[in-house]
């Protein structure tokens, strides 16, 4: 936890991906200079010969962006705006944040290579280490989640046309973005859900998730049936649980 004055800020990092071979990728040191929040993140391998190293950066979207790279000792490129980066080839590596976003959140992967490339896969001949996933944030908010029924007009339709009904998981007002979404049937498996992609995020203050289960009307139609939308958060320390459970209905759709 960093104190700046009146504002608290908190710098959370957990690990992500099995590290593979020898690669060797640890939590960040904090230890931030007045005025900044800063955190090193630490990268090893004892192979001399994969010389050229690779950080990349995934969002919430999934996307892969390299943020730097080693061309020779004490030699690094800076592509990304949100930190200021100091970088050394040499073994082990460091890569440094000064954290200048009040709200970021990403994962942190060093790559190494036997030659220089600028892909993130280069057919067999990276080694990659364990991801770090880095958030910087001012308060953890967690998420509220609900199932909303399916309205008489949509199952109606879906009787007629695919004799199925569909039920929408909401998973609201969260913070940070680090939230996945499953779902659990009495009645068998849930493998007909559509989740987003990534988060969506709504004000600039918190974040929305929605899932989307298609399940056969007549198992939606035995009250004995129950359906819950299970939602793990990420909540700076340890992954949370939140979860809504319904149960079918008698026939006809019931109302609220």
């Amino acid at each position: 936890m960093l104190r700046q004055g009146k504002d608290q800020q908190n710098v959370v990092l957990a690990s992500s991906v099995a590290p593979l071979l020898s690669v060797a990728q640890r939590e960040a040191d904090t230890s931030p200079p007045r005025g900044n929040a800063s955190a090193t993140i630490h990268c090893e391998q004892d192979d001399s010969t994969y010389p050229f190293m690779y950080w990349y950066k995934q969002s919430s979207n999934a996307r892969m962006k390299m943020i730097t790279h080693s061309l020779g000792v004490d030699n690094g490129k800076q592509q990304l705006t949100d930190f200021n980066i100091k970088h050394t080839s040499e073994r082990p590596s460091l890569l440094k944040f000064t954290l200048k976003a009040r709200k970021h959140s990403a994962v942190l992967d060093c790559f190494f290579s036997r030659r220089f490339s600028g892909l993130v896969v280069l057919f067999g001949s990276t080694i990659v280490g364990k991801g770090t996933r880095l958030t910087v944030l001012d308060q953890i908010l967690l998420p509220v989640v609900k199932i909303l029924r399916p309205s008489k007009a949509e199952d109606t339709k879906t009787k007629r046309e695919k004799k199925k009904t569909t039920l929408v998981c909401v998973a609201s007002d969260f913070y940070p973005d680090h939230v996945s979404v499953s779902w659990k049937c009495s009645a068998g498996k849930c493998d007909k859900a559509a989740t987003d992609s990534a988060a969506k995020r709504v004000k600039e203050k918190y974040y929305r998730i929605t899932s989307r289960l298609k399940v056969l009307t007549e198992i939606w139609e035995k009250p004995e049936n129950t359906f819950t939308c299970s939602v793990t958060f990420y909540n700076g320390t340890k992954d949370i649980v939140f979860e809504h459970t319904i149960k079918g209905i008698q026939g006809l759709l019931l109302e609220n």
